[in-house]
């Protein structure tokens, strides 16, 4: 794609990488919002309320109950997650729900080297599968698995190797995408965005598949306000609302702490977790395309919609985001190419 770009556009977009990467490095955004020290955090919310299902309370009952003790907002209805995640925890526990978020991980290595296959260099598709193992291996902490993003994000990455590699079976993408739009409403851009390329494609068969899947999610969601509604007291705290519009840094620090950059140093973590982004404009195919407006999507929600507190948003695009890593040569060379190449003279004037 970047080597597409006429050269005044590929030096614009060189200059405005160069502009990036200083400010990265130099920054200093304002600190994501986390539970003091021993505090309690959604972590402990989700295990609670796992634990109160286990017994035998119902799980909105049971979320309402725990949302309310613990000064967690009840309004509106979508501050309770789905209870997808937890029926799973109850029925599995929570290393059982490990166990499946590794097998998922794995398999979506395999469907990637796969689907990559005669697409990307070798050596391409090794860094891909480096880069998704290193993009999905927060999962070693259980813990982290309450957070319905991780687990939502892996089965997207499978979904997003689909696309890739079998993009005319679309049932087989549908799967992961609609369990992932389970476990958490944050999966709803891929099925839009998918729903998009079959219209635009005319597969009206595919579009009736994502269509009916969307209308099922419509269904689930009234369902859950419906079930919801009788939990609601007067008292009870209305969400503060998801209208910050932090800007980009929003999306490079929710990307830094769902993943293993946390631990560098600020500046070299916010650049370390905008460079993916760089290498998935380099993807090759229509394919390519569909990744990159996917995760620039993402990029825009979580800069304009999330809060300091809701930075594990960002494991919604993860581990998948970090295949744009094994890209950045492609995409350096291809942005070079494009800067190099001869301005067009246009065609002579006949005498």
């Amino acid at each position: 794609m970047l080597s597409r770009l006429p050269r005044p556009v590929a030096v614009i977009f060189a200059l405005l990488l160069l502009g990036m990467s200083i400010w990265c490095l130099t920054a200093k955004p304002p600190p994501i919002k986390v539970a003091k020290k021993g505090g309690y955090t959604d972590v402990h919310l989700y295990h609670d309320i796992a634990a109160a299902v286990a017994k035998g309370e119902p799980y909105h009952q049971a979320a309402a109950e725990m949302q309310r003790a613990h000064h967690y907002p009840l309004k509106p209805f979508f501050t309770m997650r789905l209870p997808t995640l937890n029926w799973l925890a109850v029925h599995f526990g929570w290393r059982g729900i490990q166990k499946i978020a590794v097998c998922l991980l794995f398999g979506g290595i395999f469907a990637w080297m796969v689907a990559l296959e005669g697409s990307l260099h070798w050596s391409e598709r090794v860094g891909a599968a480096v880069a998704l193992f290193a993009g999905g291996s927060q999962i070693v902490d259980a813990d982290l698995l309450a957070l319905h993003e991780y687990l939502a994000g892996i089965l997207l990455a499978l979904a997003l190797a689909g696309v890739f590699g079998w993009p005319r079976r679309w049932w087989w993408v549908l799967l992961p995408a609609a369990a992932a739009l389970a476990v958490r409403e944050l999966a709803l851009p891929f099925v839009l965005l998918a729903a998009a390329f079959a219209v635009y494609d005319k597969r009206w068969q595919e579009v009736a598949g994502w269509a009916a899947l969307l209308v099922a999610f419509g269904v689930v969601m009234m369902l859950h306000a419906q079930a919801v509604a009788p939990q609601l007291r007067p008292g009870d705290i209305t969400s503060q609302g998801w209208h910050t519009a932090e800007g980009i840094s929003a999306f490079l620090k929710a990307v830094i702490f769902t993943s293993v950059l946390q631990p560098l140093p600020l500046g070299l973590a916010l650049l370390g977790a905008l460079l993916p982004l760089v290498g998935w404009l380099a993807m090759p195919g229509r394919s390519g395309l569909f990744g990159s407006l996917l995760f620039a999507g993402y990029a825009i929600m979580i800069s304009l919609f999330s809060r300091p507190d809701t930075f594990y948003w960002g494991a919604i695009v993860m581990p998948a985001y970090f295949i744009g890593f094994a890209l950045l040569p492609r995409a350096f060379w291809q942005l070079t190419q494009a800067i190099r190449q001869a301005p067009s003279l246009g065609e002579p004037h006949p005498a």
